[in-house]
């Protein structure tokens, strides 16, 4: 049986999503360990719009060690693993605290809602930074099915709710490369599948939002984590009434330039801890 967790701070009544405190919205999709050349292998029209009328690069660069939670701390926190000090997929506290892109956004009262199917990024925000958490422990379904029931459940809450910031997270990829082979059939139609559930939540919310679409890292044979090409490159995609178009985005963009650029698209100052710089 499957498990499910919410947490939701947010008023019980049910209303249109307008945005939150600035009016602008920003929606960042992460498909867990998908690389760059499958976007030209898989169908993905989706990201194939993104990068005809935004802007995007191929070669986006991740941190060592190159597996997930490591890689989606430095996107939050926008260090390098030196930093922050997690070198493995088991969280501990930070040595040395500093915020991350949920608390940055929070402290501003924006609204942030988190939506993922990995239980380990429930540690990426502190208690209290998030309007909506929402956990789905199903990654044991077939090809698509856990990533489509996730984005579901995300896209009711955003179109019933007010936001500024959402994250949504996409692990069958990563789940079917292990199995069956980065490059696969199976591994191509899990990127696939991926690319058609932002297309769910792209055809339904309003055209004022921004979307960005990354990796945390890539992968090879049934493994990553090595500082290979192939684990190391990433796509980062990015779409929106704030995204100039067709800005080509610096050749040694990185992972942890993801969250300087969204908190530069809501004007706010980035702490000064952080490594990355603003994308555009």
């Amino acid at each position: 049986m499957n498990h499910f967790t919410v947490i939701l701070n947010q008023p019980e009544t049910v209303k249109q999503t307008t945005g939150g405190k600035m009016g602008k919205k920003v929606v960042l999709f992460l498909v867990d360990g998908m690389r760059p050349d499958a976007l030209a292998e898989a169908e993905t029209p989706i990201m194939d719009k993104m990068m005809a009328e935004g802007c995007f690069t191929l070669a986006g660069q991740t941190v060592m060690p190159s597996i997930t939670l490591p890689c989606h701390t430095s996107l939050f926190f926008s260090v390098a693993p030196t930093r922050h000090g997690i070198l493995t997929n088991s969280w501990h506290p930070l040595a040395r605290p500093l915020p991350g892109l949920f608390d940055q956004l929070h402290k501003h009262d924006l609204l942030c809602a988190s939506f993922y199917n990995w239980e380990q990024l429930r540690d990426l925000s502190s208690p209290g930074a998030l309007s909506a958490s929402v956990m789905l422990d199903n990654l044991d379904q077939p090809v698509g099915a856990a990533d489509l029931e996730l984005t579901r459940v995300a896209l009711d809450w955003l179109m019933t709710h007010d936001f500024d910031f959402a994250f949504i997270y996409l692990g069958q990829t990563d789940e079917v490369g292990h199995h069956e082979n980065w490059m696969s059939a199976p591994y191509l139609e899990s990127v696939a599948a991926a690319d058609r559930c932002m297309g769910v939540v792209m055809e339904s919310l309003p055209a004022d939002v921004n979307y960005f679409v990354t990796a945390d890292h890539g992968g090879h044979d049934q493994h990553h984590g090595t500082p290979m090409k192939v684990d190391m490159r990433i796509p980062i995609l990015a779409l929106g009434p704030d995204v100039p178009v067709g800005h080509p985005l610096k050749e040694d963009a990185s992972i942890m330039d993801i969250a300087p650029t969204i908190t530069a698209i809501f004007d706010i100052k980035n702490p000064r801890q952080w490594a990355g710089k603003a994308l555009f």
